[in-house]
């Protein structure tokens, strides 16, 4: 399959993403476009809370039950504004969009390259649209798709009943899979493809619109800083394309995805944000049901989002107390707005202690020193990436632009915030305090690297736009800017091309440091002899299965070795649906003594309460290269009781013929 031939799907995949969530948008009354940055958020709230109604409401996961959400939830919407008058407050396009002419040829222009920027380097990380991550986590996340596919159930409460054996199903963040197994039935897309092509059109347009739109809420109606910000979003090695090379971490990635829209919407909910124009119940409604689908999207997200939003809240409390002092009113209030910080601060406090994974799971440690840590973040350079100059640069202008400017100094401050965490998490010594502040992330480096551009591409951009603006001015005061003009063109040319072809350079300069990162997912998604989840051969051989295999057996894997890819990719259940499953007595047993099934009368037994009549022998090689056991599906050439059915390499597929 070729890249152009899913071009049609990818729109699919970015109208799935963006209509259900601008029901929303319009039913708020929100007119400035800038708000369709919003809407795929919005549409990953509603997937992802749909998903966990839908089981009580008896109806099978499928594009229904998020219709009915979306048109339900935006009819309500529309009805409180009616009756209780909560109006947008009427305004004339221009006075929404921004009154400059540059804005929609720079915004369009800044998304575009920006856009295009992310599809072109995931394209080329991917290879082919087929193409799986050979990756340790990649084993959970495809074969979760095709379990909702089976199950018709993409709840986040039960879909670890895929992996819990006979124990009862726990939470796990689900909105990506579900989000994914939509597209493939709306679409008709194969599982990896879809996933591939659900990935670089999140990464592509909700990221990048959502850099923009956090950018917006923070300078305003500024065309160059809006534009910036699209092309800018491209530029970091550490994000997206870290978090769809490293683990691969789905649900982070999108996850991190949402965090740009959903920080401006917080600054809204507070009063820090630049949009004037955005009555109370759009206000106070984006934020806590952003904040929830980040939540579900992934439990990170929520914690990342509440530590960059703290500078948020306290920079509104001090812009109260300030503009009521020097008013001359009572301070009452302003003491009522404080004990509500601490309120909101305490929360945020209970969350980081709870919303986290158990120490046991929080395992990594420091890979590097404190100075090599601050280096990388002051050169954009997060876990060993080449360093981004160009942008680093422009995030130092634009934290001087912003300090110096008490409204938008909080960005500068979520920054730090995060950046001191990576510091501390990838160079800190490991222990309690190290735990404290970085095991809500699994003391996990690379999904800290993954934080720091959501608000350095704002200052970025906020630094390219003053630079512009600068070089302007100094133009404008040119003593004979008449023959300076002359010489560049028309002054219409010079402030509207100029800065148009100012962002194509900066897409440009972002270009070589992205070279390793590229590489670097190509060697993961890469099929080969050589693949460490699974090999060119046993991919063959997998998608042959249909051949062989009846769709209703179950066929007995090492999922260590790429085995239970079988189920994702070829829609035959296996024993096992990732590394980590728990199994029960019965599967245990196959595991360790399916190969004795002629001589061990326990065998057959427990083969068929499993209904296992078949077995995908790949080895002895794993993912992680490590040796978890399962000999019992190592099965020798001629072993009793079983019929060698395919091979391809040494891959292998045996019939269980002792338990017919």
């Amino acid at each position: 399959m070729s890249w152009f031939s899913v071009i049609p799907m990818a729109a699919v995949c970015i109208a799935l993403l963006f209509l259900p969530g601008t029901l929303i948008v319009l039913a708020l009354g929100l007119r400035n476009p800038a708000f369709v940055a919003v809407a795929p958020l919005l549409t990953v709230s509603i997937v992802a809370v749909s998903a966990m109604v839908a089981p009580y409401a008896g109806v099978n996961w499928s594009l229904l039950p998020v219709l009915v959400a979306s048109f339900s939830i935006a009819a309500v919407l529309f009805a409180a504004r009616k009756i209780f008058k909560l109006r947008q407050p009427r305004l004339p396009w221009r006075a929404v969009a921004g009154t400059s002419r540059q804005m929609p040829v720079l915004a369009g222009a800044g998304f575009v390259i920006g856009a295009a920027s992310i599809a072109l380097q995931l394209r080329a990380a991917f290879g082919r649209p087929e193409n799986i991550s050979q990756t340790f986590d990649n084993v959970f996340h495809l074969n979760a798709i095709r379990y909702v596919l089976e199950t018709g159930n993409a709840s986040s409460m039960t879909i670890t009943g895929m992996t819990n054996g006979d124990n009862p199903p726990y939470f796990y963040p689900a909105a990506w899979h579900g989000l994914a197994s939509l597209l493939i039935q709306v679409s008709g897309l194969p599982l990896p493809v879809a996933v591939n092509v659900l990935n670089l059109c999140v990464a592509a347009t909700v990221w990048t619109l959502g850099c923009m739109f956090l950018v917006r809420s923070i300078v305003g109606s500024n065309p160059y800083a809006i534009g910036a910000a699209g092309v800018l979003a491209a530029g970091f090695g550490s994000f997206p394309i870290l978090l769809l090379d490293f683990g691969v971490l789905y649900p982070n990635f999108l996850s991190v995805s949402m965090l740009p829209g959903a920080l401006a919407c917080v600054s809204l909910f507070f009063g820090m944000s630049t949009f004037a124009h955005v009555g109370p119940l759009a206000r106070f409604t984006l934020a806590p049901v952003l904040a929830l689908g980040v939540a579900i999207a992934h439990p990170n997200g929520v914690v990342s989002l509440a530590a960059m939003s703290v500078p948020v809240l306290i920079a509104a409390f001090t812009a109260f107390a300030v503009r009521r002092r020097r008013a001359g009113k009572p301070a009452a209030a302003s003491f009522l707005a404080g004990a509500g910080l601490l309120i909101v601060l305490a929360v945020v406090a209970v969350l980081w202690k709870y919303v986290r994974p158990p120490a046991a799971a929080a395992t990594w440690l420091p890979v590097q020193t404190p100075g090599q840590a601050v280096g990388e973040v002051l050169t954009n350079s997060a876990m060993q990436r080449p360093p981004a100059w160009a942008v680093s640069i422009l995030v130092i202008v634009g934290l001087v632009y912003v300090l110096k400017r008490p409204l938008s100094m909080w960005i500068s401050a979520s920054f730090l915030i995060i950046a001191a965490l990576f510091v501390m998490v990838s160079a800190g010594p490991a222990g309690r305090i190290r735990d404290l502040l970085t095991g809500v992330w699994y003391n996990d480096s690379y999904r800290l690297a993954a934080l720091l551009p959501v608000a350095a591409v704002a200052l970025a951009a906020i630094g390219a736009a003053w630079t512009i603006e600068t070089l302007q001015d100094r133009i404008r005061r040119v003593p004979d800017r008449g023959a300076l003009t002359s010489k560049l063109g028309k002054p219409m040319v010079l402030y509207s091309v100029g800065p148009v072809v100012i962002l194509a350079v900066l897409g440009l300069l972002q270009a070589p440091p992205m070279i390793t990162p590229v590489r670097s997912a190509q060697a993961n998604y890469s099929t080969s002899p050589e693949s460490p989840l699974v090999s060119s051969d046993e991919m063959a051989l997998i998608k042959d299965l249909d051949h062989y295999v009846p769709a209703e057996a179950t066929i007995a894997v090492n999922p260590w070795t790429g085995g239970a890819m079988a189920f994702a990719m070829a829609d035959r259940n296996t024993t096992s649906k990732h590394t980590l499953t728990t199994y029960t007595e019965a599967a245990e047993l196959l595991n360790d003594k399916l190969r004795e099934a002629a001589s061990d009368p326990a065998v057959c037994p427990a083969a068929r309460a499993n209904n296992v009549r078949y077995v995908l022998d790949f080895g002895t090689r794993e993912v992680h290269g490590g040796n978890h056991g399962f000999q019992g599906l190592q099965i020798p050439d001629s072993t009793p009781g079983f019929a060698l059915l395919a091979q391809r390499g040494e891959a292998k597929l045996f019939e269980v013929t002792a338990c017919g």
